[in-house]
């Protein structure tokens, strides 16, 4: 008798897979409405839309079968609804927590406090740095008032190279908020006493950034390689004031920060060099998690490094992926965390330039990789080659729209600058890395950066001098 080939079981459309997207857009569309809104509000919408997703789930139940009745649409409405109101919740009840943090009743006034470096400092326009901080006590003495917030020091003497996880105490100035919804920032009125030191997460990253920075000045053609610490690791301490003016105008400053492209970059690199030694898939995967857990050790645990791997590693796992929406529902389901637990980071810049390029990758990166495949060109270089082109076009809306790219000829330079980002990416975290151990090998990737970095300058320069480019404010008050 002969029998019949059994056959496995037909995969879900990958529709099914998509119905994270649509509650996570609603969650992420009321956490941007509930931005700077007052707590009370913020609830009343919270409770509309948690009205309305008990409506929809009766009407799906009361219905029944019925043929003019999606019950699965109503469903997944229900759910979007639900989630909406989570989020304006947590807003609402973030917005009366901030309400009632100490510092916000010393605005304008003067305090001690007692905090943890979270990040590393960035420099500010006219001299100075701005430090990420968690304070943890408001106050002196008896009346010191403990509470946790998370701010930013506007500070110069004493505070510039403190490593995350530094604990220092200082007396400060306590600053209006930028914006509705925001803590106030802070500015340092001494120099900081430290009470604590770092541990390993912020020691090592810190000595791979000094290393760094000497590794870049041993370089030759070091005019253009001391700008190799700002687009591997963010460090923009030695870059010149009118080079940061320039970028800025510009529009490619963001390039100075660590987004999930510098992941996409890194780990596509490590992909490719992963197949072309002949690993199979188990060991490509094997590569590409060893190399997130590199990426995020050199570059230092802070959050927005730790989401940026995340996001990065969701789009690259689209590379591998037969169909998109397994993927994109764990884009979905990371971006709901991330807005439930904090939802001013889910609706920052940063994080939306993250996802929108992640969100690219799992939509496009395989057709595109298949459409410029070529006879001569090897399926590992078409899918990094797709890997750069999509996530790169993909944020230039972003950014416009943001406000980060003000000028008119941001949208050329990021085109132009597009092929040699990945260059300076992937060779400089690489000579980050083994600065500590090699240095001599490291200046010589760095050397290797040279022509990127050259040709970065020169269009920064080219763009912030055409018409209609922004020019540099003037510097504030330190």
């Amino acid at each position: 008798m002969n029998r019949q080939p059994q056959h496995a079981p037909p995969r879900a459309p990958a529709s099914r897979d998509l119905r994270l997207v649509l509650p996570t857009l609603a969650l992420f569309a009321a956490t941007a409405a509930t931005v700077g809104m007052r707590p009370g509000p913020a609830a009343a919408l919270a409770v509309v839309l948690l009205s309305a997703a008990v409506v929809a789930a009766a009407w799906g139940v009361a219905a029944g079968s019925g043929p003019r009745v999606d019950r699965a649409a109503l469903g997944v409405l229900a759910v979007a609804c639900a989630v909406g109101a989570v989020g304006a919740g947590t807003q609402a009840a973030r917005t009366h927590t901030l309400d009632a943090h100490p510092l916000v009743e010393k605005v304008g006034g003067r305090t001690g406090i007692d905090a943890v470096v979270t990040g590393f400092d960035r420099p500010m326009r006219g001299g100075g740095v701005m430090l990420p901080v968690r304070v943890e006590v408001t106050g002196t003495g008896p009346s010191a008032r403990r509470a946790e917030l998370d701010v930013v020091v506007l500070a110069r003497d004493g505070w510039r190279g403190l490593a995350p996880g530094t604990r220092v105490r200082a007396s400060v100035a306590v600053l209006d908020p930028r914006s509705p919804g925001d803590p106030p920032a802070l500015r340092a009125l001494s120099p900081p006493r430290v009470t604590g030191e770092p541990g390993p997460t912020g020691r090592g990253p810190a000595a791979v950034r000094e290393r760094f920075r000497r590794v870049s000045q041993r370089a030759p053609d070091g005019g253009t390689t001391g700008l190799l610490p700002s687009f591997v690791l963010g460090d923009e301490s030695g870059v010149p004031q009118e080079a940061r003016d320039d970028f800025r105008a510009s529009g490619l400053a963001h390039l100075a920060a660590v987004s999930g492209a510098n992941t996409t970059y890194v780990v596509g690199a490590v992909l490719m060099a992963a197949a072309a030694a002949g690993a199979g898939r188990r060991g490509r995967i094997v590569a590409a998690g060893l190399a997130l857990v590199g990426f995020v050790a050199v570059v230092g645990p802070e959050p927005a490094v730790l989401r940026a791997a995340g996001t990065g590693a969701i789009g690259l796992a689209a590379l591998g992926a037969r169909r998109s929406g397994r993927p994109l529902a764990a884009l979905s389901a990371v971006v709901l965390l991330v807005a439930v637990l904090d939802p001013g980071t889910a609706t920052g810049a940063g994080f939306v330039l993250s996802v929108s390029a992640t969100a690219a990758l799992v939509l496009a990166a395989r057709a595109t990789a298949d459409r410029i495949r070529r006879p001569w060109m090897p399926g590992p270089v078409a899918d990094v080659l797709a890997v750069c082109v999509v996530a790169h076009l993909a944020t230039l809306p972003v950014l416009m729209l943001t406000g980060l790219e003000a000028g008119p000829w941001a949208l050329p330079a990021n085109i132009a600058v597009a092929p040699v980002v990945p260059v300076v990416t992937v060779l400089g975290t690489l000579a980050a890395a083994i600065g500590p151990a090699w240095e001599g090998g490291a200046v010589l990737l760095a050397a290797a950066c040279a022509p990127s970095l050259w040709w970065l300058d020169l269009v920064s320069g080219v763009a912030a001098e055409l018409p209609g480019s922004p020019r540099p404010e003037p510097a504030g008050p330190g």
